[in-house]
């Protein structure tokens, strides 16, 4: 779930502002911003995001490459608003899952890992497309987006909650493992255990939940 685009906060987590610009648009931006998107959607699903280019959705959006780049600098944001719904949806699920009062911590982070593991999969090729294009210091950015701040917050959460309900050992460093517990879900590693090694998400689930 690793992405480069701006976000404000919403009353369900993150979403996306439109264009990283403010929470109003010109009813003309608003439009070509449609156009762009919807565009971008079709090509995706016809040829595969890393085979489209951004002149190519500029061309079928109908608008010019500066109209496209100035609102969508590169890929990966147009790949992020196309995120933008589904991720809604998984937090909105998460956060009833979460508020289950005979669940422990440990039972609720493992169902968390197997809901981004069945996210990821779902949208693997918006993911690795959004990110295949970045290099140098924007591909380690996704770090600081707060996409992956709440995934790395809710899980700090819970492995807290296991520390103090004596579920996890009390020398545990939750800061840690948080991250560990994270980095299976690299859109690159995901790939690669996905497409090249031909592993199932059922069977990368009850993996990464084994590490719990």
């Amino acid at each position: 779930m690793e992405s480069i685009g701006r976000r404000r906060r919403s009353g369900q987590g993150w979403a996306l502002a439109p264009g990283g610009r403010g929470e109003t648009e010109r009813s003309d931006a608003a439009r070509n911003r449609r156009r762009v998107i919807s565009a971008a959607r079709t090509l995706f699903e016809e040829k595969g995001v890393t085979r489209v280019t951004m002149e190519e959705i500029a061309r079928a959006a109908g608008v010019g490459k500066g109209t496209l780049y100035r609102r969508f600098p590169n890929k990966g944001l147009l790949c992020e608003a196309l995120l933008d719904e589904p991720t809604r949806r998984l937090q909105a699920e998460i956060l009833v899952s979460l508020g289950d009062p005979d669940r422990g911590a440990l039972e609720k982070l493992r169902d968390f890992l197997s809901r981004l593991v069945f996210f990821t999969e779902e949208n693997l090729d918006l993911l690795y497309g959004g990110y295949d294009t970045l290099r140098g210091a924007e591909r380690v950015a996704h770090y600081g987006h707060p996409s992956y701040g709440w995934m790395r917050w809710t899980i700090l959460g819970l492995l807290r909650e296991a520390v103090r309900d004596g579920d996890l050992a009390k020398d545990a460093d939750p800061e840690y493992l948080a991250d560990a517990l994270l980095a299976p879900l690299n859109v690159d590693l995901y790939y690669h255990q996905r497409r090249m090694l031909g592993l199932s998400p059922e069977r990368i689930a009850v993996g990464l939940s084994s590490m719990v």
